[in-house]
């Protein structure tokens, strides 16, 4: 299915990007997992998850000239086939509480950080006329209110729109661009709240019609069919896997 493509991963190492890369490398996909962590980090998590046969590569995507340099040193001959832009990261609380240095921090991520990375993988496909594919990670708070994310559903609704951004404006290059947006997966913060927080576990089910959070790999696999040719007349998309999450408004009562 992605037999011989090459895919660059970013937030690699992350609860959802771990399983995707196992996903990925199974259909066949050459991979380039980049994150944050030092490279001795990211080769302990890779090997301890069989993934020793993936390239990694440090990086920050909010420093403009590291992800500069990296696209000079990675991109400017032998570009990527396509990038999956899975880096984020999320503070809880109230909106009304949080800080100014949060705030920033998650849109400094979630949004500038995918803007600067994708735009060295777009120039290197524009020079070398490589009909590229981007995913963005969107969610489906990112047109339902959910409390106690609220900024960072804020910066997921942006990333729908640099996404239909890139759509619009590279498609006469072949480059598309399209957006997967998950529901309450069980990993990280929504898992530790499910197992540790009887409030957000009941809140949870009466938001998720089918009452059970979202595993990583079904992620994954959505993933896997935007990468792949059984998606090639797609651009702009929104492709939303929540079990049902979005289907209706809860009332104030029940979130």
């Amino acid at each position: 299915m992605l037999s011989g493509k090459k895919i660059a991963v970013s937030g690699a190492l992350g609860g959802i990007g771990l399983p995707t890369l196992k996903h990925l490398s199974s259909l066949g996909a050459q991979l380039i997992a980049i994150d944050i962590q030092s490279t001795d980090e990211a080769n302990k998590v890779l090997a301890q998850n069989q993934l020793t046969n993936i390239s990694y590569q440090q990086l920050d995507i909010t420093d403009e000239a590291a992800v500069a340099s990296f696209g000079k040193a990675h991109l400017s001959t032998n570009p990527a086939d396509a990038l999956l832009n899975l880096a984020a990261v999320v503070t809880s609380g109230d909106l009304i509480t949080q800080s100014k240095m949060n705030l920033t921090r998650g849109f400094e991520v979630n949004v500038i950080g995918q803007i600067l990375l994708t735009n060295e993988f777009v120039k290197s496909w524009i020079t070398n006329k490589v009909a590229g594919n981007i995913v963005f990670t969107s969610s489906w708070i990112d047109h339902i209110p959910w409390p106690g994310v609220t900024p960072y559903a804020a910066s997921k609704a942006a990333v729908v729109s640099v996404a239909r951004g890139y759509a619009r404006e590279n498609a006469k290059y072949g480059i598309r661009a399209n957006i997967i947006s998950p529901g309450i997966v069980d990993v990280g913060m929504a898992a530790k709240q499910w197992r540790e927080e009887p409030d957000y576990q009941r809140r949870a089910k009466r938001a998720i019609p089918l009452g059970k959070l979202q595993t990583p790999e079904s992620v994954a696999q959505g993933i896997a069919f935007l990468l792949s040719d059984n998606s090639t007349y797609m651009s702009g998309s929104n492709l939303l896997i929540d079990g049902g999450a979005s289907l209706y408004p809860l009332d104030p009562e029940e979130i």
